[in-house]
């Protein structure tokens, strides 16, 4: 049985009207996701604009020679000389800290 020609017609009058709003949805959709991505970078760039102005933690020293400078304290520990075990905290390598306040 073949289909006749109004079926037919409303088949490619559904399709096509299907494909447009298909078309809007998807730039409607595409319009959004640029509204919100400028917004998003918009948030960001004033974000680490104030931080760069403040001083903040964003704020990076050119590096002179490509040499990595990191900061810190440590305390040299031997384990051969203990027996491969580390020291007591009351053992004399370890220095101890006085808290007394100084005599008048």
């Amino acid at each position: 049985m073949k289909p006749n020609w109004l079926a037919r017609i409303l088949f490619t009058l559904t399709t096509l009207t299907l494909v447009v709003l298909g078309f809007f949805f998807l730039t409607v959709a595409l319009a959004v996701g640029a509204v919100v991505a400028l917004v998003f970078g918009v948030r960001l760039w004033w974000t680490l604009r104030k931080l760069k102005r403040a001083g903040g933690a964003f704020h990076t020293p050119p590096a002179s020679s490509g040499d990595t400078v990191v900061e810190g304290e440590f305390q040299v520990v031997e384990r051969e000389s203990h027996g491969g075990k580390l020291p007591s905290p009351a053992s004399p390598t370890t220095p101890t800290v006085n808290n007394t306040p100084p005599a008048p």
